[in-house]
């Protein structure tokens, strides 16, 4: 039986975008322990803690403390471990499944795995196998199944909107404007994992 979903989020250094994403799921799913939220980077700045900007803009998302994150570089194993995994941009989604082609079909921008959320049904999951009877981690898989399956049915104009900006090294309007764009993506992916979770809930 399946003891873990595991969520890897991927940007460039690891400094921002990817540590706020999964500490913000974290804190989403704190009580959830079959969920776990790691990030890395695709050109980490190894060891490296998250900048001042990143750190407030966290406070504001209501993430857990970030300061004790490190950078670290994504590697094959991570992904070969990774129930789905989240890239900032499309950039670093080809990178990513150039390194682990067996990640294709559950590597997602995180903007983009929103947007299918909200395409994808109740039924859709279910029919991936999120049975009532299943186990979370089944559940929370066939929701990232059932959202793939959506993908020939987004317009193409949509997928230029897949991206988070990169804000290291910028002013903090540029912070907030990633943060705006990561925010409702972040919001959208877990209402995926919830409604994947509530079908085992009888609601």
């Amino acid at each position: 039986m399946p003891d873990s979903f595991t969520v890897l989020n991927v940007c460039t250094g690891n400094l921002c975008r990817s540590p706020l994403a999964a500490s913000v799921l974290a804190q989403r799913f704190a009580d959830i322990s079959e969920i776990r939220l790691h990030s890395a980077g695709t050109r980490a700045a190894l060891g490296r803690p998250v900048p001042r900007e990143a750190r407030e803009i966290a406070g504001f998302m209501g993430a857990i403390d970030i300061r004790t994150h490190r950078a670290r570089q994504v590697s094959e194993e991570m992904l070969s471990g990774s129930d789905v995994v989240l890239a900032m941009t499309r950039e670093h989604r080809r990178v990513l499944v150039e390194l682990n082609p067996r990640i294709v079909r559950r590597a997602f921008t995180i903007r983009e795995l929103a947007s299918l959320a909200a395409l994808t049904t109740d039924e859709e999951i279910i029919r991936q196998g999120a049975l009532p009877t299943a186990d979370r981690v089944t559940r929370l898989r066939a929701a990232v199944e059932a959202a793939a399956r959506r993908r020939s049915h987004r317009r193409s104009q949509d997928r230029p909107a897949d991206d988070v900006i990169d804000p290291f090294g910028c002013d903090r309007e540029i912070y907030a404007l990633a943060a705006l764009q990561l925010a409702p993506a972040i919001e959208g992916v877990a209402v995926l994992f919830q409604r994947a979770l509530n079908l085992g809930d009888g609601r």
